[in-house]
């Protein structure tokens, strides 16, 4: 390879990375549509899962993940997510706009994807509250995550688990 193409693909690949961070929420393919057991999400609509920029970052990187969070049932809670490898876990952060005001709304990672999510948690995640929620998972890894599908589902409160607020794959 010679100079010039390597460092054109070290550039592509600095700004693929470098734009993981952003990408609004508001674009969740899989997100709504979801109507789970006991019909749970009638009426969300659809909006695009994955940011491309997100998906590359999700591809390249070994021990983080970028998520967006699509809104559900008319939340308006759409955002992003992480998942990142620390010693002896990960961290997961959650980051929601538009959550109502006093609002202290569950959050887990679930089986599944947001369109077809299993309705019992697999891991607890702390509740967001003011648009942000901050969990350490001990025993949890990025390459676990990679492996299977799971989604980080938003409730919209501990009495109505049933309604889901906002949702993102974990999936590449």
């Amino acid at each position: 390879m010679t100079m010039a193409k390597a460092a054109g693909t070290a550039a592509v690949l600095m700004l693929a990375l470098a734009a993981c961070g952003g990408g609004g929420g508001n674009n969740n393919s899989n997100a709504g549509n979801n109507a789970g057991q006991n019909g749970g999400n009638k009426g969300s609509q659809q909006v695009k899962q994955m940011n491309p920029l997100h998906v590359a970052h999700n591809e390249i990187a070994g021990h983080s993940l970028q998520i967006n969070m699509g809104q559900q049932n008319n939340s308006g809670q759409a955002g992003n997510a992480s998942v990142t490898d620390v010693k002896g876990g990960a961290n997961v952060t959650i980051n929601l706009k538009s959550e109502p005001k006093g609002a202290s709304e569950p959050a887990h990672i679930h089986q599944g994807t947001c369109t077809k999510l299993n309705p019992a948690p697999w891991k607890p995640l702390n509740p967001v509250v003011g648009g942000r929620s901050f969990t350490h998972v001990a025993g949890l890894s990025v390459a676990q995550l990679k492996k299977g599908k799971y989604a980080i589902n938003v409730h919209k409160s501990a009495n109505d688990l049933k309604t889901y607020v906002s949702c993102g794959d974990l999936v590449l």
